[in-house]
Formats: structure tokens, sequence, C-alpha cells
């Protein structure tokens, strides 16, 4: 993005005395623009995350000091699984986190399957356990409230992918065709289930329910199969 590593640089001048949970997303976004513009095959939900990233940035420009501290620092331990997961592949070290594992078990895929991959690992794979590791349950409590926030980021991410599936896709395109634009509602509607299911995930967890462990097996299960479908329909 163009100015960005200056802006970057005031950015990080101007938080300097703030807490590194205030400061550390900026970090963040500087590693994963990097990620996005490099030759591998990280670049590729690398640069699909730096968009969404902005995309909540944009969202937070208004809301007050709360929700700024508890955004962020989801983002913070949510952005970090990905990160990691590149640095190993990187590094050529196993991948610690399994949802992260069938992405880079393929160095041969389009983007669009990469895109997909990712946004499985992303959403089936880590929602529930990275808000379960950032917030207490009266926090989870108030960032509920401004939940919305991410939605709408989630829903133009997904317009942004569907695009450029559609330009490096040619099954994606032809079925786009045949189904009269019906594949593009169909995938919104997916992208709906899976959030209400990772909320429902969230509330069991911090429930303490044993309905948890049987909730996170399914979800699981489902990101197998989704997996399966990416590498062999597209």
């Amino acid at each position: 993005m163009k100015y960005f590593f200056l802006i970057l640089f005031v950015l990080l001048l101007t938080t300097r005395g703030q807490t590194q949970e205030n400061s550390y997303p900026f970090y963040q976004l500087y590693q994963l623009d990097s990620i996005g513009k490099s030759s591998s095959i990280t670049r590729h939900f690398g640069e699909l995350y730096f968009y969404f990233l902005g995309l909540v940035e944009e969202q937070l420009s208004n809301a007050d000091t709360s929700t700024h501290r508890l955004v962020r620092h989801f983002e913070a331990v949510f952005a970090q699984f990905y990160i990691d997961a590149c640095e190993s592949f990187h590094q050529k070290k196993a991948i610690s986190h399994p949802s992260w594992v069938t992405y880079f078990s393929d160095t041969t895929l389009t983007p669009a399957q990469y895109y997909l991959l990712g946004a499985n690992a992303h959403l089936n794979g880590q929602l529930a356990e990275a808000i379960g590791s950032s917030y207490t349950p009266a926090e989870w409590k108030q960032l509920k409230k401004k939940y919305t926030l991410f939605n709408k980021c989630l829903n133009e991410t997904y317009r942004y992918v569907f695009r450029e599936t559609l330009k490096s896709s040619e099954r994606a395109r032809l079925l786009h065709i045949l189904s009269l634009g019906l594949d593009r509602i169909t995938g919104n509607y997916y992208l709906y289930k899976w959030r209400k299911r990772q909320m429902r995930l969230t509330e069991y967890y911090f429930a303490i329910s044993p309905k948890y462990k049987k909730l996170s097996e399914k979800i699981n299960r489902k990101k197998e199969r989704i997996d399966k479908l990416v590498f062999t329909r597209l």
C-alpha cells in the first residue's frame, strides 16, 4: 500500500508510551503486509488478512477506547496463529496449530484454493479458541455487543474473495454462470452459519459446558470435509 511504511512509522512514534496491547496490532499489520507481498504461498491469505485488518481499523476509527482495546487484543491473538504458521513454514518446521496444516500441505494450488483453505482454517479452526484465550467472561459479554463490527468486515472480505475466485478459477466461473449467481448468495449464507456456530461454541466455552467438546469435534470434521472439497473442486 502506498505510503504504508511512512504511516506505520508515524503511528509507532505517536503510540510510544502507550501499552503494547494498543500498538501491537500495527506491528502485525506490518508483518501481514510483508507476508502478502512475498513470493511464497503464505502471500495469498496474508494479503487477505491484511485487507481484513484494514477494514477492522476503519471500523474502529469511531469506536470508544474500550472497544479499541478489546478488538485489538483479540486481533493480536488471532493473527498470531497465522503469522506463527508462516514462520514455521519458512523455517521448514512442523506447523504447530492443526488448523493451518492443510493450508501449507501443498505448494501448487491456485490463489482461490489458498483463500478458501485459509478462510476455513481461520473461521472453522480457531475463532472460539482465540476468543476464549483473549477475554474473561465479562469482557466477552462486552465485546459480543460490538460483534457487528467484525460481521461487516467479514462480509466485505467475502465479497473480495468471491471476486478474486471468479478471476482465478474457471470452475468457479462456470458454477457462477450455471447457478445464475446463487453461488454467491449460498457462500454468504455458509459464512453466516460458520460465524453463528463459532459464537455458539464460544458460549459453551465460557459456560464450561460439556457441549463444547462435542460441537468442537463436529466443527473439526466439517473443516476437514471442506478442505477436501477445496482440493478437488477448484
